[in-house]
């Protein structure tokens, strides 16, 4: 009998033994996350005020671990605290919903992504049957982006501008990039064509579409489209920009456009949001996958890591899965890592905060142990004789103008960049170098005869081949008068002036560019071969007609817009 109730005893201890570990790991875990919050907690209030505007973070790991909190004021003026439910502008972050919603119209047989999108939008220019919709979701329709067109074209970003504005100006600038699927080229106006066809295929407005066959399934409740002066009661976050030390608002939305951004919402709707992706509980299966996973190449073989409204990048060994968004006064990001079961979620009504860095900061945390840094290739530095140097002394001319001038002092080799920065070159081998300075590269190309006529530059990735550059005439009065004068985009109807201000010239661009970017008039620096450097707005490209007369001026590359044209005025 007594050895039967020992029986019973040890049958019950090793029945509770896994209950017991399974409380014991659990109790842990949650300790854990407690100092994990604890940190991300720490972190946040050190970079958002009590007393300035701020925003919301939430977070899901492994499923049953969570963050959400507010912090800084949604109104500063009248002390109003952000909370969960303050709604902020997803910014570019609303992009994945479009890409979303024309994966349900896919399902549904309306339509196919490798349609071209002349189908559905036949009023656009003859580019309409080359691009497909495809093209336009991962940015490699060659598409000039309709921001970048603003600040070119003089157009506030303060004042009133609708759907129907948008689409006139992406009509009006027929000009791409380049050819569809041969770069990627992000472009806000893609995904404004892409409302467009979700309204031509559903014979909805995007707003209804997204509200009946996105938000409203997925309860998301406070989620919306803004796209009407009717809804501004509807926004009661403001937006700020930080001058001299002081947060000052933006004027009241005046943004009504959507498809590319416009899409207000708060971090529960968000966190319901994430959640149902990582459960795999929407209306599309295996939808987390389908974002993570590149698919598609480019012309030239290389692959697309933007899927479908998000980037993939391989962030210190860990896959990352997010998209960025930014507009005035408010910025968002939204990012999955779904090899480690992690969603983080940043919504801010502030330009002051650097949000990606704040993301990276929060991974860091969370996933410290299976972080990977990669250690800097250390470079062996090498004496080259000075004789060499020397064979490598001259002016190259980088494919888009831009001179590199090497120069020898004693047994360094310099360069010169066209704002007059002098850097260091440091020899790997007796013909490569690099510098310290930044991550960049040169390699000299030595001819038989010991001569140099070109330099391979090395930078982000890419070899840019530069030829030597004849000697380069100086800029006489004579050739700047030639220079001179209006220079007008008719798409556009703007005009910018070249004048000859005591013995220079200079160049004046709109006032949007001075008021966003804070480009304002500059002088033009010569390089030869009709070439000009112009500050931010890098090389400019003077034209010539068949008579030998300059007819026009090209701002080579604007990131969003290249080779941007303006005819000169006769």
């Amino acid at each position: 009998m007594k050895s039967k109730q020992i029986l019973k005893s040890f049958s019950i201890l090793f029945i509770c033994m896994p209950l017991m570990a399974f409380a014991f790991n659990n109790q842990k875990n949650k300790n854990n996350w407690n100092i994990i919050t604890e940190k991300i907690d720490s972190l946040l209030k050190s970079k958002i005020g009590t007393n300035t505007p701020g925003g919301s973070v939430g977070i899901l790991y492994k499923n049953d671990h969570t963050f959400q909190k507010a912090y800084g004021l949604s109104d500063i003026e009248n002390q109003k605290q952000n909370t969960n439910q303050t709604q902020f502008n997803l910014a570019s972050v609303s992009k994945h919903f479009t890409a979303y919603a024309l994966l349900l119209l896919e399902k549904d047989g309306k339509l196919q992504l490798d349609d071209p999108i002349g189908k559905y939008l036949p009023y656009l220019p003859k580019y309409k049957n080359e691009i497909t919709i495809r093209n336009l979701i991962q940015h490699t329709s060659g598409l000039t982006s309709t921001d970048v067109l603003q600040l070119l074209g003089n157009i506030n970003f303060e004042s009133t501008w609708n759907q129907e504005d948008e689409i006139k100006l992406i009509r009006s600038y027929s000009k791409l990039n380049s050819p569809p699927n041969t770069a990627f080229s992000y472009s806000n106006s893609g995904y404004s064509l892409l409302a467009e066809i979700i309204e031509n295929v559903s014979k909805m407005h995007y707003a209804d579409f997204m509200e009946t066959y996105v938000f409203s399934p997925l309860s998301l409740k406070s989620s919306f489209v803004f796209h009407s002066p009717n809804q501004m009661e509807k926004l009661t976050t403001k937006a700020y920009k930080k001058v001299k030390n002081k947060f000052v608002t933006y004027n009241k939305e005046s943004n009504y456009t959507y498809g590319a951004s416009n899409i207000f919402t708060n971090i529960t709707d968000m966190l319901t949001w994430g959640k149902h992706i990582l459960a795999n509980d929407i209306s599309y299966d295996n939808y987390l996958s389908k974002i993570s996973n590149t698919y598609n190449t480019l012309v030239d073989g290389d692959t697309i890591k933007y899927t479908y409204g998000f980037n993939i990048k391989n962030y210190k060994g860990i896959k990352q899965v997010r998209h960025s968004g930014g507009t005035l006064g408010f910025r968002s990001q939204f990012a999955f890592y779904p090899e480690n079961d992690l969603c983080i979620v940043i919504l801010l009504n502030t330009e002051s905060i650097n949000s990606y860095s704040l993301l990276n900061r929060i991974c860091d945390i969370i996933l410290s142990d299976k972080i990977v840094e990669t250690a800097t290739k250390k470079r062996k530095e090498i004496k080259v004789d000075r004789k060499l140097l020397q064979t490598y002394v001259g002016k190259f001319r980088l494919p888009n103008g831009l001179l590199l001038d090497f120069k020898c002092d004693n047994d360094t080799l310099k360069l010169k960049l066209p704002d007059d920065n002098v850097f260091n070159l440091h020899a790997e081998s007796n013909n490569f170098f690099f510098l310290k300075a930044f991550d960049a590269q040169c390699e000299f190309k030595l001819s038989p005869n010991g001569k140099v006529e070109e330099v391979i530059w090395k930078q982000g990735g890419v070899n840019y081949p530069c030829l030597k550059a004849d000697k380069i005439e100086e800029l006489t009065p004579e050739m700047q008068k030639e220079f001179a004068g209006n220079y007008i985009n008719k798409e556009l109807n703007v005009t910018y002036p070249v004048k000859i201000v005591n013995n220079k010239l200079i160049l004046s661009p709109p006032q949007t560019l001075k008021t966003y970017l804070n480009i304002g008039e500059m002088e033009i620096k010569y390089f030869g071969e009709d070439y000009f450097s112009a500050g931010r707005l890098d090389m400019l490209k003077f034209e010539r007609n068949e008579n030998g007369s300059i007819k026009s001026l090209v701002i080579q590359d604007v990131g969003r817009v290249k080779n941007f044209t303006l005819t000169k005025e006769n």
